[in-house]
């Protein structure tokens, strides 16, 4: 990596980079500051700042990641105190004005403007860079940290199985943190809108569910099974929009004692069932409406070559609903949803005449399964296509829907960048992961600098763009 410490900016090259220079990247180099016999002149250079960084006025202090230390979770943070003159220039910082400006309007000579940006500037810190001209609205050069490649999540050794097949059965059943397990490591979009949010016009995650699904299959009179319901606030929020119409009989199926428990607490007239997902031992036709909301990533993915694999291993389970279901498998070695087909065989097992199903995921139309790789345990995308198909051969009408779509997401809805609450949660580690708006947080001290961005980009949950419905139905 080239490091121009005078103005925070910084490059990483290849080997192959370094020994023959492209044009168009030397020309950005010496634009930057990193080839030059000298350092560039500072004073005329215009101080920019990072939109990860945080002023806390009270103090006064930065809140400033700490890039060389990198984690699976994100950047740990750290307080740097200002001086009143610093706190003056860094508010003085506006991404137009040069340093020379900022000295002269602050009333501190350029040397001493330009030692507060070396501190700033510094790889360690990475606060704040001085450039040539003014970065265009949302440049993601501002936000971009030279910094270690972010290290996998530390899953346990036990969520695969002997033929590298995911299998999280026993780490679902082990979950102990049911009131926060949510928040720190299994985000859903259910989760953070769970609360009255503007995206869905005031509405919360579960109360749109419902109105969304009653308007396609009508109300659900009979049973209703909700497969991995978390932690109870989207079948309560269902519950609440249902009000008069409420199922003779709501079964909640987890592999979780302790989220069952806390699922209860919420969903008083319930029922709980814990079992596999992909094998209730429930009647053949007796369920009247499935609804599976982001549970699927987390079931059986198994990596096949399309080779002929031996019998009894997942992949031999692979190749024969592959050839059942007239799923060609692509060339070379991918992984395939195995545990979400099963789970589909349920749902058509299980469905009356007229019952419905609504499961979501992150994945999509045509792209084949990809592992998470930040996390502390295997999730593994959907390839809806797929799992279409395997419906409709198994009988069922099936409907492929985005999920901002069907609940009819506001794009253009805002709430707190990815980077800001990776800030925030640094600052106040019990913040939960919400789709939280300005008028929705509450923090113990003042804090300035926060973003808000649509909630089409990077935020505190899941991006909801990623994310897309099947939509069953038994004829």
């Amino acid at each position: 990596m080239l490091w121009q410490g005078e103005t925070g900016r910084g490059v990483e090259l290849s080997e192959l980079q370094l020994e023959d220079l492209p044009a168009g990247l030397q020309l950005r180099l010496w634009r930057e500051g990193l080839l030059a016999d000298e350092p560039p002149h500072c004073g005329r250079l215009i101080p920019c700042r990072s939109p990860r960084v945080l002023l806390l006025p009270a103090r006064p202090a930065l809140w400033v990641p700490r890039p060389l230390e990198r984690t699976a979770g994100g950047f740990p943070y750290q307080a740097l105190a200002l001086e009143p003159e610093e706190l003056a220039l860094w508010c003085a910082f506006n991404d137009s004005r040069t340093l020379e400006a900022v000295a002269r309007l602050v009333g501190v000579s350029t040397d001493r403007a330009l030692a507060f940006v070396r501190r700033l500037a510094a790889l360690e810190v990475q606060a704040l860079q001085l450039r040539g001209r003014p970065p265009r609205p949302g440049d993601p050069g501002l936000a971009r940290l030279q910094a270690p490649p972010r290290p996998r999540g530390h899953a346990a050794t036990d969520l695969r199985g002997a033929h590298g097949e995911t299998r999280l059965s026993g780490w679902h059943g082990d979950i102990d943190d049911a009131a926060t397990h949510f928040d720190r490591g299994e985000t859903t979009v259910a989760h953070a809108f769970a609360q009255p949010h503007p995206a869905l016009g005031g509405e919360t995650f579960g109360a749109r569910l419902f109105g969304a699904l009653r308007a396609r299959f009508g109300p659900c009179q009979g049973t209703l099974v909700e497969v991995g319901p978390g932690s109870g606030e989207l079948g309560a929020a269902w519950r609440g929009a249902a009000e008069g119409e409420l199922p003779r009989l709501h079964l909640r199926l987890d592999a979780s004692p302790a989220l069952l428990g806390l699922q209860a607490s919420r969903q008083p007239g319930t029922h709980a069932l814990r079992a596999d997902a992909c094998a209730p031992p429930l009647r053949d036709g007796s369920v009247d409406l499935i609804v599976c909301n982001e549970v699927i990533a987390d079931l059986c993915a198994v990596p096949w070559d399309g080779c002929a694999p031996v019998s009894g291993t997942p992949q031999h389970a692979v190749a024969i609903r592959a050839a059942r279901y007239g799923l060609a498998p692509t060339p070379g070695e991918r992984l395939y949803n195995l545990g979400a087909w099963r789970l589909v065989e349920a749902v058509a097992r299980l469905l009356a005449p007229g019952g419905a199903a609504y499961i979501s995921e992150f994945g999509g139309l045509e792209e084949e399964p990809t592992e998470t790789s930040q996390l502390d345990h295997p999730e593994v995308s959907i390839h809806f296509g797929e799992l279409a198909a395997v419906a409709r051969a198994l009988g069922l009408q099936a409907e492929v829907a985005p999920m901002a779509a069907l609940l009819g997401f506001d794009p253009g809805a805002r709430w707190l960048s990815r980077g800001s609450f990776e800030a925030l949660r640094c600052l106040e580690p019990g913040l939960q992961a919400r789709a939280w708006t300005p008028a929705s947080i509450t923090l113990p001290e003042p804090v300035e600098g926060l973003r808000w961005v649509p909630v089409t980009q990077d935020g505190p949950g899941p991006v909801v763009t990623r994310f897309w419905c099947l939509l069953l139905r038994r004829p």
